[in-house]
């Protein structure tokens, strides 16, 4: 399998529908014109806030572009369902207070999304964050969540 398809998933541009609790968000927050677009950047900052304190993060480029990309694979494989966020960003006395947390999590770095996609089975999901996202993707079996971040390759069930 060459590199090639991981570009083509983010040719374009560059969108995310995304659910959290009630709130819902279509948002584009790059395109090939204009490159990045600051207010949907801060939208989608918003929304992967740590709901707990209520303190949005300046989170990973690259953690939205592989949502970006598994959204945009799931799409191309005939699912159209938002990614809905469990948890994004954490500050650390959040993250301390999470049952399970690492101490060093990606959570705080904001390089870190807890995700399900509506449907779309938790092995299927997470095989492809770990094929797309070539970073740390956990499934956590008994909360029904994926694990998606940024960080070193690495891959675990809970």
């Amino acid at each position: 399998m060459t590199e090639d398809w991981r570009a083509r998933l983010l040719q374009g541009a560059r969108s995310l529908w995304l659910v959290r609790g009630e709130t819902q968000l279509r948002s584009t927050y790059w395109t090939p014109e204009f490159g990045y677009d600051g207010d949907a950047y801060k939208e989608i900052c918003w929304l992967l806030r740590d709901v707990q304190a209520n303190k949005s993060f300046a989170m990973s480029l690259r953690l939205l572009d592989v949502l970006c990309g598994l959204q945009n694979w799931l799409a191309f494989n005939g699912v159209r369902q938002p990614i809905v966020i469990n948890s994004g960003y954490r500050t650390f006395a959040t993250n301390w207070r999470t049952e399970g947390a690492a101490l060093n999590s990606r959570h705080v770095l904001g390089k870190a999304a807890d995700i399900v996609v509506p449907g779309v089975p938790l092995a299927r999901l997470a095989g492809m964050a770990s094929l797309f996202g070539q970073g740390g993707v956990g499934m956590y079996l008994n909360q029904g969540f994926v694990h998606v971040d940024t960080g070193e390759e690495r891959i675990w069930i809970k």
